[in-house]
């Protein structure tokens, strides 16, 4: 079912012309928006069907939103980067919500200040040859520029955070919830593998897609094996905080890199 949801509204961004929603500059950007709002949906329902109210999750769901939005406050884009702080929000409480009802212990949760910070630099360190390698890939289409390292450090939060907690916490907590608890089969893993890494990588490639339908699908595989997996075992078998700080670094490193 998700995967079919995220297909149809994969396929109706690309087909409907761009100029029908000049609100966006590129399909990436439009089916990513469209993407986050059907998964603000989603959160919202099930934070609604639970009706129990966590305060604890609730004040951590409001400062992973908040980081978010203070993190790329010069974005002109205002309306789309409150949308995604509202879905971080909403989909790391209904995250937690989710892995309560299945039954299914949640460290990131559980894991207070000095460790998750001390998961966070433990992914940062895993992630060190991944970000290198990241920053070797667009070297070849860009030239490298050392720009403002804080700015980069900061501004990269953003991304790790949003698509760590949107497209992977949420999405594992829901799978979770669907088969009633930890996967009991091998086929079962596997769909969660994918669904943590490759709705998320194909949100990078519509406009690729597009132009060269043969190197977009293949730059969509490739990354979705190459850095989406990391995140995605880091995710399931680890916690939130180490995919958090896995994805930061890697763009950190690029950012910083002017690439």
């Amino acid at each position: 079912m998700p995967f079919g949801v995220f297909a149809l509204l994969y396929m109706i961004g690309m087909t409907v012309p761009l100029e029908a929603t000049p609100h966006y500059h590129n399909f990436m950007s439009r089916i990513w928006n469209w993407t986050e709002i059907l998964i603000l949906l989603a959160a919202v329902f099930y934070i609604i069907k639970t009706r129990t109210f966590r305060w604890r999750q609730a004040v951590a769901a409001l400062l992973l939103g908040a980081v978010c939005m203070v993190a790329v406050f010069r974005d002109p884009r205002t309306a789309d980067i409150i949308v995604t702080s509202l879905c971080v929000a909403a989909a790391f409480y209904a995250g937690c919500r989710l892995y309560e009802l299945a039954e299914v212990e949640n460290v990131s949760v559980h894991a207070g200040l000095a460790g998750s910070i001390r998961y966070f630099c433990l992914g940062a360190v895993v992630s060190i040859p991944l970000a290198f390698l990241n920053v070797l890939y667009f070297s070849f289409s860009r030239r490298i520029h050392v720009g403002n390292v804080l700015y980069s450090a900061v501004f990269a939060l953003k991304p790790a955070i949003a698509e760590e907690v949107v497209f992977r916490f949420f999405l594992l907590a829901y799978a979770y919830y669907l088969i009633h608890g930890k996967p009991t089969k091998s086929f079962q893993n596997i769909c969660i593998y994918v669904l943590l890494t490759v709705p998320h990588e194909m949100l990078h490639y519509p406009d690729m897609i597009l132009e060269s339908p043969i190197l977009g699908l293949g730059l969509g595989i490739l990354g979705s094996a190459v850095f989406g997996l990391p995140m995605a075992l880091l995710m399931k078998r680890r916690n939130l905080q180490m995919a958090v700080g896995l994805h930061w670094f890697i763009d950190f490193v690029r950012f910083a890199a002017g690439v």
